[in-house]
């Protein structure tokens, strides 16, 4: 009988398993480029889409109470016993105030902060004290039978104009743009006649002047929750 001389098998490691397992790693991260990215885009589209819910909620409020009190705003009449108003907060920078006088047409005090706005958080409106609540401004030129007028939208708006207590006064030559603070330097504005635009810097100027066609006035003031 021959010996056997056949060598015992090492279970070493092969260049082909190499191979596989270098284009296995591969796959991997080129799946992992393309999904993250997606999904990012993904949770920024829906945190929008829930702004757009917030400020719809908040301007069907808005012109609820407004119907209520001889179709004007709560910062346009006082805050007697009678009318519950803000008017005389409408430019002390307290932006907070004028959503607490739509508490009663709004089911939840949580509409008021927009969840890609991460230092804005709201339980109830027992904790709804301060602007530190709050996501959104209020126009304070807005009028219900003008409806391209600016009523809310994000508080990421900004200007070469410097606002005074929190209120920013704007007239046809001031441009607005977006910070990064909310969207990624867009924003959503919530209309007078209680539609919700998402806009671009550029969309933000057109519907600025839109606005001041809408009103026919010199300027639109934009109440910041700073």
């Amino acid at each position: 009988m021959k010996p056997n001389h056949a060598k015992p098998a090492t279970g070493g490691f092969t260049g082909w398993d190499l191979l596989i397992c270098v284009v296995t790693v591969l796959l991997l991260l080129l799946v992992g480029f393309l999904l993250f990215p997606n999904s990012g885009r993904g949770k920024i589209k829906a945190s929008r889409i829930n702004c757009v819910s917030n400020l719809k909620q908040v301007g069907l409020a808005f012109r609820m109470w407004s119907n209520d009190h001889y179709e004007k705003f709560p910062w346009e009449v006082s805050s007697d016993d009678t009318n519950s108003g803000t008017k005389e907060f409408a430019l002390t920078g307290e932006v907070w105030r004028h959503f607490q006088a739509i508490s009663n047409e709004l089911s939840t005090a949580r509409v008021l902060a927009c969840s890609d706005d991460t230092r804005r958080k709201i339980a109830d409106w027992k904790s709804f004290t301060n602007n530190s609540h709050l996501s959104y401004f209020v126009g304070l030129d807005a009028d219900e039978i003008k409806p391209q007028s600016m009523l809310s939208g994000d508080r990421n708006v900004t200007s070469k104009v410097k606002p005074v207590n929190g209120v920013l006064t704007l007239s046809a030559g001031d441009p607005l743009e977006w910070t990064t603070a909310i969207h990624n330097k867009k924003g959503n504005v919530g209309l007078a006649d209680g539609s919700v635009a998402q806009l671009t810097k550029d969309n933000l100027n057109k519907q600025f002047q839109a606005a001041l066609q809408s009103t026919r006035q010199p300027i639109h003031r934009l109440a910041l929750p700073e």
